[in-house]
Order: structure tokens, then C-alpha cells, then sequence
């Protein structure tokens, strides 16, 4: 069967359809919606991404050491001095602590 359309009758367009159906404020709360879904769903899969280390652990000195202070050499100081004389410093701050305790544990009881 086939239709046949007289110039005054028009078919009707996709777009006229489409109104039709879902109607303009319905299409903005679907716009909405899936703007929203999308943005949650960045935000849920950046957080769930692994965590990056910049440096080995395993290679990573224990606190207090001047072993790092050695990469100086990079930016133009001298790392082995650097690391010395801040070594030299952090022993005589513990023998400073040291006699410290010594003074308080040897001094009169309360």
C-alpha cells in the first residue's frame, strides 16, 4: 500500500516527532541526567585509579638519614660534604640529648 501525500498534507519531521514524544522538558532532564551519570562515573573511576609512587620504597632510606642529601650533587652543591657536616651535627645533637637524660635521670628524685 502505498501513500500519497498531497502538497497541504506534509509527513511529519523527526525532529516534530521526537517533540512529540519526549516533549522539550523531558529532554532536558535526560540531557541532565546523563550529564550528571557521566560526570559521576569520571569522578568514581579517578578515584579507584592506582596510586603512583615516584620512588622505589623499598630503595628509600630510613627517616633521619643524610643519605638523600647525596643528590645535591645534581643542583650544584657538594653532596658528600653536605651529608657529612649535617651527620656531624645530627651526632653532636645526640650526644647533647644523651647528657641531657643523663643529668635528669642522675639528678634527685621527686
Amino acid at each position: 500500500m502505498s501513500v500519497n501525500l498531497t502538497p497541504n498534507q506534509r509527513s511529519l519531521s523527526i525532529p516534530f516527532a521526537s517533540n512529540l514524544v519526549l516533549g522539550k522538558p523531558m529532554k532536558r532532564a535526560l540531557r541532565s541526567i546523563l550529564s550528571i551519570m557521566i560526570f559521576a562515573a569520571m569522578l568514581f573511576l579517578s578515584g579507584c585509579e592506582k596510586e603512583s609512587v615516584g620512588t622505589d620504597p623499598a630503595s628509600q632510606s630510613t627517616p633521619g638519614s643524610t643519605k638523600p642529601l647525596e643528590a645535591a650533587d645534581l643542583v650544584g652543591y657538594d653532596g658528600k660534604r653536605l651529608r657529612k657536616s649535617v651527620d656531624r651535627i645530627k651526632d653532636a645533637n645526640e650526644k647533647h640529648n644523651e647528657d641531657l637524660e643523663k643529668m635528669v635521670g642522675s639528678g634527685p628524685d621527686q
